[in-house]
């Protein structure tokens, strides 16, 4: 009986301090309420003021921009290019003229605020390189929501076949993702390894075309179409009766298929870094370049915040009063 007795007390004490809890919201609206009121129109010239002033500070602030390009790495340069982008990143951050202009980098209005790097991944190209089995798929896959991505390690880099670099500016002049082109496209030594490859790739496309021609050939002897009139009558289709014909018949789609995956990337082999989309410039707007809507806000903030800040000065000095009093 007692213990519910206790229960019922403080039940009750719960339902008075909920209560209580209640009646202080109640009359901190109602004093919001009468503070508006009582100050609109400073209120309504802060906010329309802000405005006004955010929206001029906003006009004379050059807005970043930002433009997206996609490339392809080719000749196994990866690593090369992201060393290559992080290296003039770094310095026309630390302003080492001397570099910038070697490659006709604008140096006193600075043509790049920010060059990022980073790969395009395709989970689907990984493994098909690396030849892993349905148990890695899982393994990779089960990793990929981790804070830190395997998928986005630098090893993985050379895997992809297109990467993105995010360019930002405060130009939006187009030439100047030609100059990073050209500054990436103007090493050396990828160069003469383009060269080569470029030329194996076109010789290994002839080659190919020989086989086809030659597997035509025989088709064309087994199907007497190179045979006299005279001894057409007397030919046989004889494709079923060789087992190796079908062989053959795979043989040719899959030189084929190569063929046309090769001259796919001769065209993208002019270049050791190839520009495949057509970026262009965009502005960026970030919360804090909203000025002409953080200004009111921040002003109406600051007036709140001062007679906040008042009250409590009064309170504390009206308590620190009474505690003296009291001694």
């Amino acid at each position: 009986m007692a213990q519910n007795n206790q229960e019922e007390i403080d039940l009750f004490v719960l339902l008075k301090r909920l209560n209580k809890v209640y009646h202080g919201i109640l009359a901190s609206i109602y004093k919001g309420i009468r503070f508006v009121f009582k100050n609109w129109i400073v209120l309504t010239v802060l906010i329309v003021g802000g405005y006004f002033l955010g929206s001029w500070w906003q006009s004379t602030i050059t807005p970043t921009k930002e433009a997206v390009l996609i490339v392809q790495n080719n000749f196994d340069s990866s690593n090369y290019v992201y060393n290559a982008v992080e290296l003039l990143n770094v310095k026309y951050k630390q302003g080492h003229t001397r570099f910038v202009k070697q490659y006709g980098f604008d140096t006193e209005n600075p043509d790049i605020e920010d060059l990022v790097i980073e790969p395009i991944v395709n989970i689907v190209e990984l493994l098909e390189r690396q030849e892993t089995n349905d148990r890695n798929l899982e393994s990779y896959l089960s990793r990929i929501g981790h804070e830190e991505d395997p998928l986005l390690s630098e090893i993985y880099f050379p895997e992809y076949t297109y990467h993105k670099i995010t360019l930002s500016s405060l130009k939006s002049d187009t030439a100047i993702i030609d100059k990073i082109m050209a500054y990436l496209n103007s090493n050396e030594t990828y160069n003469k390894t383009k060269e080569i490859v470029v030329v194996e790739t076109e010789l290994r496309i002839q080659r190919n075309d020989t086989s086809i021609a030659n597997i035509d050939a025989i088709f064309d002897e087994y199907s007497g179409k190179n045979a006299s009139k005279e001894m057409a009558s007397e030919m046989n289709f004889k494709i079923q009766e060789n087992n190796n014909l079908h062989q053959l018949i795979e043989k040719k789609k899959e030189l084929m298929e190569e063929n046309e995956m090769l001259k796919t990337e001769l065209v993208k082999y002019d270049q050791v870094v190839k520009l495949v989309n057509d970026p262009n410039f965009y502005s960026v707007s970030s919360f804090l370049s909203k000025k002409k809507t953080l200004l009111p806000i921040l002003l109406v903030f600051l007036y709140i915040g001062f007679f906040i800040a008042r009250n409590v000065y009064l309170r504390g000095k009206q308590y620190s009063e009474e505690l003296d009093q009291a001694k």
